[in-house]
């Protein structure tokens, strides 16, 4: 897992003056604080980097760690963390134009997977949650050498609207979860592969998984819930490898199961939608 983030002052004759931010694009300038992402090594404004709550690359699944907010006029840390509703609205807004930026704007660096097949999942997270995926990820590549998976853990605040935008890209990954009721909506719109042909009643995951785990939509599976907290796990409509992504989704909710760790055994919570999802995602 990467390492914490630090702020750097640019003197004039850095090379990074003149270039632009990763997130709001604008160029540097000398005197400007900003962070190097420890992951990808990408560059940003300091500002973005707090309000972003860690790296806004396309694919880079780096949160902020030691960099935070510094309390201003001796306010207190309850008053600067709790953002009103406008506030959280900014931030969001200000990431989703980001990342959509980058995401039809950035070109494509090296290709990690070198030719393997390729398979990604996201999940809304943390520190926490970045370092029990980082396990499984490399367990799976290690024990799969002709596939490569690579896990997305995204700042719970943004993630809502950075799974829209990689949607309306047609970059969706091949797993992702949601909330229960975007669940719901993503399913009756097309968004999500109906399971229900890969769920053989002979299969002994079957066993293994809670009967109250499986997620229907008008009698159809999409969905497999979260054993410990309120996600749902399901498979883009798109999936370029639907049924390796059904046997990843298997190994990985085996591993939910067998060794969730107790300090992630609390529900997310739950950001109101300040961008609706699309309409039409069947077309995605």
């Amino acid at each position: 897992m990467a390492g914490a983030e630090q702020v750097i002052m640019l003197s004039a004759d850095a090379e990074l003056v003149h270039t632009n931010c990763t997130a709001c694009l604008d160029q540097f300038e000398a005197g400007d604080e900003i962070v190097i992402c420890p992951r990808c090594k990408s560059a940003h404004h300091a500002d973005c980097w707090r309000a972003a709550a860690g790296c806004t690359k396309h694919g880079c699944p780096q949160v902020a760690v030691t960099l935070k907010p510094q309390p201003k006029n001796d306010l207190g840390d309850s008053r600067y963390l709790q953002r009103t509703p406008f506030q959280k609205a900014l931030v969001i807004i200000g990431v989703v134009l980001a990342v959509g930026v980058l995401v039809f704007a950035a070109g494509s660096g090296p290709d990690p997977a070198q030719g393997k097949t390729k398979l990604s999942i996201m999940v809304p997270g943390g520190i926490l949650e970045t370092a029990y995926y980082d396990d499984f990820v490399q367990e799976f590549n290690e024990s799969h050498p002709e596939h490569y998976l690579s896990v997305f853990v995204t700042p719970t605040i943004a993630y809502d609207q950075k799974l829209v935008v990689l949607l309306g890209a047609r970059d969706a990954p091949d797993i992702f979860s949601l909330w229960e009721d975007r669940f719901h909506m993503l399913a009756e719109h097309g968004g999500l592969l109906e399971l229900t042909s890969f769920i053989k009643p002979e299969d002994p995951f079957l066993e293994s998984l809670p009967i109250e785990s499986v997620r229907k939509v008008n009698g159809v599976v999409y969905g497999l819930a979260h054993p410990e907290r309120n996600e749902v796990f399901g498979i883009w409509s798109l999936s370029p490898n639907p049924e390796l992504a059904w046997k990843l989704m298997k190994l990985l909710f085996t591993k939910l199961i067998d060794d969730w760790p107790d300090e992630l055994k609390q529900d997310l919570p739950d950001f109101p939608e300040i961008l609706p999802m699309p309409g039409g995602l069947g077309g995605f």
